[in-house]
């Protein structure tokens, strides 16, 4: 497993490298800065409890269930409090016209007005749904959906915590579903290898990457050569999009890529967004809804 955290310098400097080499998407990396980098140090804060995973069914597991959908990943003793201080004003700063929203669900945090881990406590078939953040958006005349963009980064930063236990966990059991083994969500971005020619399937959810085979859609499992194809702009072949034609999903993929360049495939992401423009323009959807094509929209 490729799951590497980064410092703020690492991050840095990736961002520099990334808006140089891709001025088109400087705008996004810029405004996502700040969420990046209060990521980066929620993830070092030593506040986080110490948790042992229990739940886990390897059979479970071969049958392509998850690991969120077996284990408890949230627990009320993590850091609630300061991941929703840090995560508003860091998205506050980045996204100006959502600060006021931003300011309004960290004071209902601070005030006890607002549980976060209410929210995250539940079973997710049984209370994560949008009736919870549309009436917590309602209390707080807020957007619904900047609340849930809110919840998102607050998932992420748990779940990465978290993927040490989670691949300790699973251990090297084989995965062969399109969709994360950790969370269960589709992939934002792959990455090819320059000389094994693996790809790695990167989850924006969780952080998690995977290897997954080269001749199947991730989305809808389709096995063939006929209707699936890698669109790339001229002059810059190694960025491209894989695309089905049967689910009509798109996925930006990196290709020959050297494992000596530091990345942080989130970053790699965002930095594709002219992909996903084109690929968008030609009916094609993303195989997930990344948090980067939710700011755009």
């Amino acid at each position: 497993m490729r799951n590497e955290k980064k410092t703020e310098e690492s991050l840095r400097g990736i961002m520099a490298r990334e808006i140089t080499g891709n001025p088109h998407a400087g705008a996004i990396i810029e405004a996502f800065r700040p969420l990046l980098l209060a990521r980066a140090r929620l993830l070092a804060n030593e506040k986080w409890p110490a948790v042992t995973l229990t739940g886990f069914d390897p059979t479970r597991f071969g049958a392509g269930i998850p690991l969120s959908r077996q284990a408890q990943l949230f627990f009320a003793a993590d850091p609630w409090e300061d991941m929703t201080e840090a995560l508003t004003s860091a998205i506050g700063e980045g996204f100006p016209l959502i600060s006021r929203d931003m300011g309004q669900i960290a004071g209902a945090v601070r005030g006890g007005d607002l549980d976060m881990f209410s929210y995250f406590g539940a079973p997710v078939d049984a209370g994560r749904d949008g009736r919870l953040v549309a009436a917590w958006a309602e209390g707080l005349s807020i957007s619904a959906p900047v609340l849930d963009f809110l919840l998102r980064q607050l998932s992420r930063v748990v779940l990465e915590k978290r993927l040490p236990e989670a691949a300790a966990l699973i251990g090297e059991r084989e995965w062969r579903r399109g969709y994360c083994p950790v969370c269960g969500e589709f992939p934002s971005i792959a990455l090819i290898e320059e000389k094994i020619t693996r790809r790695w399937l990167h989850c924006s959810g969780c952080g998690h990457e995977w290897i997954f085979s080269r001749v199947i859609c991730p989305y809808c499992e389709r096995e063939a050569q006929q209707g699936m194809d890698f669109f790339f702009v001229e002059d810059r072949p190694r960025e491209t999009a894989f695309s089905c034609d049967q689910c009509r999903r798109y996925l930006v993929t990196l290709k020959g890529v050297s494992e000596l360049a530091e990345r942080d495939l989130d970053i790699t992401a965002m930095s594709l967004a002219h992909l996903d423009v084109i690929m968008q323009e030609k009916g094609f959807s993303p195989m997930t809804d990344s948090p980067w094509h939710v700011a755009r929209a």
